[in-house]
């Protein structure tokens, strides 16, 4: 049985207010996402770190499609959500971004 994954498209923006080589924090039902405005597109992973701190993926510093979490220093790559300085750890929770006219949804 082939049966499609459903989700839930919550409209996040306009695509022209999010900077190229940023990440925005985006709050939904008190849960927290990471967008991402990178060179190949729009990307988006869970809000937080795996980290004790659990710190807002959103302070963290972006290289090319990597991200480094501001408190623990860990990078991930933001478009597979892998973890790339410490291969132990547990990767990232990617979502799907859509651009439709301008306008960027959120696939939860």
């Amino acid at each position: 049985m082939n049966k499609e994954k459903e989700y839930e498209s919550i409209h996040i923006g306009q695509s022209e207010d999010l900077d190229k080589d940023s990440v925005e924090n985006f709050e939904y039902e008190e849960i927290d996402y990471a967008i991402y405005h990178l060179e190949s597109g729009f990307f988006a992973t869970q809000g937080h770190c795996h980290c004790e701190e659990q710190a807002l993926l959103s302070e963290g510093t972006i290289e090319g499609e990597e991200l480094e979490c501001a408190s623990c220093g860990r990078t991930f790559s933001i478009v597979s959500g892998d973890p790339i300085s410490d291969p132990g750890m547990k990767p990232l929770k990617i979502y799907e971004v859509t651009e439709e006219n301008g306008s960027l949804f959120l696939n939860i």
